[in-house]
């Protein structure tokens, strides 16, 4: 994150990316520490990192619309609606120039910006806590009808991906949590990456309805057409979402089983 603070060079979409998933990992944990109160974890990542994450969250987002869209339209053989883009491309370089200016006001970050002890050793027991609450969490998900809310789906995929980011944490004292994790870690990222894309896709569709009013009459039809295969691809990826549901539910239930199992086999390890 420093590293990006420091540098002068215009951020590319790689880069962005890497950026916003260095501070989802820190995010992950933050979660885990505060678990263990003598670290002195903050519960929440400092607001300048916060804001350089959604901004560097905006400019992504249009880039993605806008190769979604050149993809659409080249595969479907339609118009290209090059006005439309020109403003995606305009909104974009907003975008760009305000993670530009917080990218240069903002100082390096320290560890104590976010833990006041971080020396603290964690003690293993503090990583199957974590788990078992994230399996609670996904249960808790699964009672509601997850499939019709955006945003429910979005938080499972959100559980899922701090799941694997502290699955390096397991210690030789978890063999059979760290193995059981392992060995779901292909379905776990299967998971989450079809509700990122169900997720990019239904972002795509709620920009361009809020755009309705800017789009010219000679590139409606396309953007339309764009619209419904949108809306055609989500509807497949919730149809096959909901197939994945009992496996994903029996998966969390597991994960708590195991997780609790050996809370009282603590061991200190070294972060």
């Amino acid at each position: 994150m420093n590293a990006f603070l420091k540098s002068k060079k215009k951020p590319s979409l790689k880069i962005i990316h890497v950026l916003r998933l260095e501070v989802k990992h820190l995010e992950a944990f933050l979660e885990l520490l505060t678990i263990q109160k003598n670290a002195g974890a903050r519960s929440e990542i400092p607001d300048r990192l916060e804001k350089l994450y959604h901004e560097a969250g905006r400019v992504r987002k249009f880039e993605l619309e806008m190769r979604a869209i050149q993809s659409i339209t080249n595969n479907k053989k339609l118009s290209k609606p090059n006005l439309f883009l020109k403003h995606l491309t305009s909104s974009k370089k907003k975008a760009s120039k305000k993670l530009h200016k917080k990218r240069k006001e903002y100082p390096s970050f320290k560890l104590r910006d976010f833990v006041k002890h971080p020396g603290v050793r964690l003690s293993s027991h503090i990583w199957q806590q974590f788990l078992a609450v994230r399996a609670s969490s996904i249960l808790d998900l699964l009672a509601k009808d997850i499939i019709s809310d955006i945003r429910s789906l979005h938080q499972l995929r959100k559980i899922l991906k701090s799941i694997l980011y502290v699955l390096p944490l397991g210690k030789n004292g978890e063999k059979p949590l760290r193995g059981f994790l392992k060995t779901h870690k292909k379905f776990i990222k299967s998971v989450q990456s079809k509700i990122g894309t169900l997720h990019d896709s239904n972002s795509f569709v709620t920009s361009l309805e809020k755009k309705y009013n800017i789009i010219h009459a000679s590139e409606e039809r396309a953007l339309i057409k764009v619209k419904r295969k949108w809306q055609n691809d989500m509807k497949t990826m919730k149809e096959s979402l909901q197939a994945l549901l009992p496996p994903i539910r029996q998966f969390a239930l597991d994960l708590k089983e195991q997780s609790t199992g050996n809370l009282n086999s603590a061991k200190l390890v070294s972060i």
